[in-house]
């Protein structure tokens, strides 16, 4: 009748004696039910006949009995439920990605920004960003990366890099293809304290060419890991599937591995920029394993389960700065420029149009709104509408239907 699944408040009709512990709450979908152990970080599903006893059915089986033992009820009649409306979190400004340019040494094949050489875009200028870091860290932010097209291209980046120090941001992360770091700009990277974020596509080096389109990318990229790993700078690496190297994936991120990077991650690619070509999709057995949410896998906190009833989970305290000063709220959100840094950060936080998709919650997700889990699932709007073209949509990652309670 209920089955662990990882890690909301509600309470039982007046005919039960029994309340949920203060910890807890009861999700309710349209077929099944989830409690959320907020204490513990566990998410429990709950199948109909569990639901049922909930909702006052005989209870033949002891449920309530097997719930207090977990410590997920109790029996006193004293308890004073908090309501969800009474801790509604305040969001701000968190986090930024300061895209510094559109211009790029190579032309990879699944660029969400279509970043590359003969880019040519207006480009804010090291003062206006200056400027901007500022506004950002009088409104609270205090995390930032640099990201392009290639960041290291654009001139300044260190200036910045410098200026973001001395505001107190942390973490400064550069996302950077490799091939234009040297050991003198990792030395100082080193001494500024950044971060690196690099993407790897395969270590079959001719793949790797393939994907970035310029030969011999592979051999710098690689050179540039081992230095990193060398000066013991944090770095995260990021493999995007897709149909040019999917075969290859695995054995890339268990090498990497074996070097001694324990942050490389895996994602397919998304539909966004050169990204949205058909012929780009992979289409084998990785797809399922690396992108499909195919079982429950579910965890939650006391913070993320009031902050996901009113915030999306992922948009929300974000914004993405294009090169030219243009706002959104996120990198690959490129359909959806609020504002721009000529108009301040304040009013962009404030604009309404933010807010808006800043409060996209699931209730409002087509399918969503009906599942048990929509406190504790990750969204990605961005995915879910250049997928289908809808920005209320389910992400088409997502393989449970919650009308039938049942995973594809």
């Amino acid at each position: 009748m209920l089955e662990r699944e990882t890690s909301i408040r509600g309470m039982t009709p007046e005919i039960a004696p029994y309340h949920f512990s203060d910890h807890c709450h009861l999700i309710t979908g349209a077929k099944r039910a989830a409690i959320y152990d907020l204490e513990r970080g566990d998410v429990y599903s709950l199948n109909e006949a569990a639901l049922k006893v909930i909702n006052g059915f005989s209870d033949k089986f002891g449920f309530w009995r097997k719930l207090a033992e977990m410590g997920l009820i109790e029996t006193s009649h004293n308890i004073s439920p908090s309501s969800v409306e009474s801790k509604i979190p305040q969001v701000g400004l968190e986090f930024m990605w300061l895209e510094l340019t559109g211009r790029c040494n190579q032309k990879c094949l699944h660029c969400y920004a279509s970043a590359g050489e003969l880019v040519q875009t207006r480009e804010l200028s090291v003062a206006k960003w200056e400027e901007t870091m500022e506004e950002g860290s009088a409104l609270g932010c205090r995390s930032l990366q640099f990201i392009g097209g290639e960041p290291l291209l654009f001139k300044g980046i260190f200036d910045l890099a410098q200026a973001a120090s001395d505001l107190n941001y942390e973490p400064i992360e550069i996302f950077t293809n490799g091939t234009l770091l040297d050991e003198n700009k990792i030395e100082k990277i080193k001494e500024l304290g950044i971060h690196v974020a690099i993407s790897l596509y395969s270590f079959v080096p001719e793949i790797h060419d393939m994907v970035t389109q310029v030969s011999g990318s592979f051999q710098k990229t690689f050179k540039t890991l081992e230095m990193l790993r060398e000066a013991k700078i944090p770095t995260r690496i990021g493999i995007i599937v897709m149909k040019q190297n999917e075969d290859t994936v695995l054995e890339t991120q268990r090498r990497l591995q074996e070097m001694g990077f324990k942050n490389v991650g895996i994602d397919v690619l998304r539909p966004t920029g050169r990204g949205s070509r058909g012929n780009l999709l992979p289409k084998g057995e990785i797809i399922r394993t690396q992108a499909l949410m195919t079982k429950p896998d579910f965890a939650t906190s006391k913070e993320e389960f009031y902050r996901n009833h009113y915030w999306n989970d992922c948009w929300a305290g974000k914004i993405a700065i294009t090169a030219d000063g243009g706002i959104m709220p996120c990198i690959f959100a490129r359909k959806h420029v609020v504002s721009n840094v000529e108009k301040g950060l304040d009013e962009a936080v404030r604009n309404e149009k933010l807010q808006r998709l800043w409060k996209i919650t699931k209730d409002q997700v087509e399918g969503c709104r009906n599942c048990e889990y929509r406190y504790a699932c990750h969204d990605c709007r961005p995915l879910a509408e250049d997928t289908t073209g809808n920005l209320y949509a389910k992400s088409p990652r997502c393989t449970y239907n919650p009308l039938i309670g049942k995973w594809s």
